[in-house]
């Protein structure tokens, strides 16, 4: 995958992509000011909780720098050849239609275009296991690649900041932060919301002290596993 900066090649010399941790340039992203970091803010819409067995149905990202507004943004509808196991109280939950989402792009594609802008960015999810087990998952099968950004857990850092006993739920962080909530669990809105909800927990970390990448994931981690 040439679109990725840091491609090589395996030992049978097939091509490898990876979204590295280790790539040089990392020490800097991990040690940069908050407001000055690159972010890539994503969700997916799917059809169940497991990588293996379950559908990505919608995925939508954006690019910002800091706080300020997105510079990039993408949404799409994800196309699959049976999408007959998807349960009909998914298509409620998420607005979606067998009809609407079958008039998507290829899954390939999809996550092409999203990856391609995840590159040198520090990503932005909430729940992010969800989304980087699936996009995992699709990113091996597809391309052999192996994906390991930098990522900040937006339910961690607000579990972190309000000393709760568990992660909240997007809803219950937006309530929290007094962050708007309409559209949930459409993609598109979900991925504003998580911007909105990482701007302000980002003037919270300020006022911690806390001012670099590292800082805040150092510090949210361990205070949501203690």
């Amino acid at each position: 995958m040439k679109w990725f900066r840091g491609a090589n090649r395996g030992e049978d010399g097939s091509e490898r992509g990876l979204i590295p941790t280790d790539a040089p340039g990392t020490a800097r992203i991990w040690e940069s000011a908050l407001r000055d970091v690159e972010y890539f803010v994503i969700d997916i819409e799917t059809s169940g909780f497991s990588a293996q067995t379950d559908l990505i149905l919608s995925l939508a990202a954006g690019c910002m720098k800091g706080s300020d507004e997105f510079s990039d943004f993408i949404y799409q509808l994800v196309r699959h050849p049976d999408i007959s196991r998807v349960p009909e109280k998914i298509w409620e939950l998420t607005g979606l239609s067998p009809e609407v989402v079958q008039g998507g792009k290829d899954l390939r594609e999809v996550l092409q275009a999203a990856l391609s802008l995840a590159l040198n960015r520090v990503w932005i999810a909430h729940h992010a296991r969800h989304e980087l087990s699936f996009l995992g998952r699709h990113a091996r099968q597809l391309w052999r690649l192996r994906i390991r950004p930098i990522v900040i857990d937006t339910a961690v850092v607000a579990q972190a900041l309000g000393r709760l006993p568990r992660t909240p739920t997007l809803d219950e962080t937006c309530s929290w932060l007094e962050v708007p909530i309409h559209g949930r669990h459409r993609a598109d809105e979900d991925v504003r919301m998580t911007a909105e909800v990482w701007r302000r927990e980002m003037v919270l970390c300020d006022r911690l002290g806390l001012r670099t990448v590292s800082d805040v994931i150092d510090w949210a981690s361990a205070r949501a596993m203690g």
